[in-house]
């Protein structure tokens, strides 16, 4: 039977740096990452190359109108230790990348029990954090590549509420400005949630291919490059998103308390202009 292996969670909204951060953190732990395997994408090809269970995780997971029930949260489980054992060398824990709001941490906190593992005693074998950035700045970064499609017409007001929620009530929680400011001291806090040694090697090999990589989507608006610092955000540097969301936002009440506990501005002048 292939080994469980522990699995160590990244929730976060589309375009937040949820890519940076688990590939990141990968290259530090020698883990690999189950990028999406809850779908919506069959992964089977390449670049990603995951197990034919992922297919049957991710039609049962769109069959159940995607909650995590106990059939899907043992279907993850194949997936999770079959990615892990075809890492080279075969891993101890996956990093799972779910920017969607279908499930978050207190789905993981119901579907799987804590239990002893090697390294720390007694820990759980799923751990949890929630990475946000600001909503306005994310919805800018689809705008500003053409993306708007991806809204469906709408603001996502709803999507970015649910994901938020968690993020509040989260301890472990991150912001991706945080990253930008002190890429250290960020997946520092990283590690740590997850249960790992946040080790000089460790943060030093996260930091390493946080600056030697930009993630595909990212470095798809144009003038964008391969390498460029993590502070070079294209998305920010042009303004596309529409009025109407900004004001939105800034008049919602949950999203003005996020935006307080985050430290970003609540008021039209705290963003750019067209």
């Amino acid at each position: 039977m292939t080994p469980r292996p522990r699995v160590c969670w990244l929730f976060s909204p589309i375009r937040s740096g949820s890519s940076i951060t688990v590939y990141a953190a990968g290259a530090a732990l020698g883990w690999p990452v189950a990028d999406e395997v809850f779908g919506p994408w069959d992964r089977t090809g390449p670049p990603y190359h995951y197990p034919r269970s992922h297919v049957t995780l991710l039609e049962a997971f769109k069959a159940s109108g995607e909650k995590l029930t106990p059939e899907i949260a043992g279907l993850a489980d194949t997936v999770f230790a079959e990615v892990a054992a075809g890492h080279e060398p075969p891993a101890p824990g996956v990093i799972s990348k779910h920017p969607h709001a279908s499930i978050g941490p207190e789905d993981v906190a119901a579907h799987w029990a804590a239990g002893p593992t090697a390294g720390l005693a007694a820990r759980p074998d799923h751990r949890t954090v929630v990475l946000l950035r600001n909503p306005i700045f994310a919805l800018n970064s689809l705008f500003v590549r053409g993306w708007d499609e991806a809204t469906g017409g709408g603001d996502m007001l709803g999507y970015f509420s649910a994901i938020g929620e968690r993020w509040l009530a989260d301890p472990n929680r991150l912001v991706y400005e945080d990253f930008r400011r002190d890429p250290a001291a960020y997946f520092g806090r990283l590690l740590t949630a997850w249960g790992e040694e946040p080790t000089p090697a460790r943060i030093e090999a996260a930091i390493a291919y946080a600056a030697g990589n930009y993630h595909h989507s990212s470095k798809s608006t144009g003038g964008a490059q391969p390498g460029d610092a993590p502070d070079a955000v294209r998305s920010e540097r042009a303004w596309a998103v529409p009025e109407r969301i900004v004001a939105a936002y800034l008049a919602d009440p949950l999203m003005r308390e996020v935006f307080a506990a985050a430290g970003w501005p609540r008021e039209r002048a705290g963003y750019p202009t067209a």
